[in-house]
């Protein structure tokens, strides 16, 4: 894993995130993968009360908990090679917040960790409402599912039941750099988009084989919509990216020991 050697602003220790350490999941089990073929994912339980997980890698548990891109958190190879199953269940309804804080607890607490974060203003975007308002459609509050942002062959984004601090570490692994929500929405949204990843070129498919004007139904070949992420997001979205110094992130595991049992 790489690890990060940019000059620092500021570190700080972060044992185990003692100032909200009373803010624990009533059930929470983790144990090893025993089915590898099962789709990784994680979600978050209906009525905003835990998280589920399926054939992850611990280093992926640790990115949704601390809200960071790959290259922002660094630990022993194995992280990333033991796969889990999680279930974290509260007895309340919490915010995305608590959920981050009680998911971090709950891996410091099973896999013995110390860490320590380092932060240091870097390039970046602030997430904004385009000056004509944004169109994001209202989510059914009765409706408590919450899934990933989808993205389709083509580009194509769908968001159901999305916060925009969701929306912005979505953003930010896209972009690879941190883009922070200042939209001042406090909702969560729907919506459906479409874009292409930045810096990928938008390339006309390949010849077919044998020359011919049509390629054969068997051979699928992504294509780029020809939009990019800021021209997305402002026309389809009603929202803008803006290029800001804003502050980064850094998670490093200084001890961390193998699940021994839940």
């Amino acid at each position: 894993m790489k690890v990060f050697r940019a000059a620092m602003l500021f570190t700080a220790l972060w044992p185990v995130c003692a100032q909200d350490a009373k803010l624990q999941f009533e059930v929470a089990v983790i144990k090893p993968t025993a089915d590898r073929t099962v789709s990784g994912l994680i979600i978050h339980l209906p009525g905003e009360r835990g998280y589920r997980g399926a054939n992850m890698a611990l280093f992926d548990y640790l990115r949704v908990a601390f809200q960071v891109r790959p290259e922002q958190l660094s630990g022993p190879d194995w992280m990333s090679t033991e796969y889990f199953d999680l279930e974290g269940k509260a007895d309340h309804s919490c915010t995305a917040d608590e959920l981050h804080t009680m998911l971090q607890n709950l891996l410091v607490e099973r896999f013995h960790i110390r860490l320590h974060r380092a932060t240091k203003e870097a390039p970046g975007y602030r997430l904004v409402v385009d000056p004509g308002g944004h169109k994001l459609r209202d989510h059914d509050p009765e409706d408590k599912v919450m899934l990933p942002i989808q993205m389709g062959f083509t580009g194509a984004r769908e968001g159901k039941n999305v916060g925009m601090q969701y929306l912005a570490f979505y953003l930010s692994t896209e972009m690879r750099q941190t883009v922070v929500d200042e939209t001042g929405l406090k909702g969560h949204y729907d919506f459906s988009g479409q874009w292409d990843p930045p810096g990928m070129a938008s390339l006309p498919p390949p010849p077919p084989p044998g020359g011919g004007d049509r390629l054969p139904k068997e051979i699928l070949v992504p294509q780029g919509s020809g939009i990019t992420v800021f021209d997305g997001l402002r026309k389809q979205l009603g929202l803008r990216l803006e290029k800001a110094k804003v502050p980064g992130t850094q998670i490093v595991i200084d001890h961390i020991e193998k699940l021994s049992e839940n």
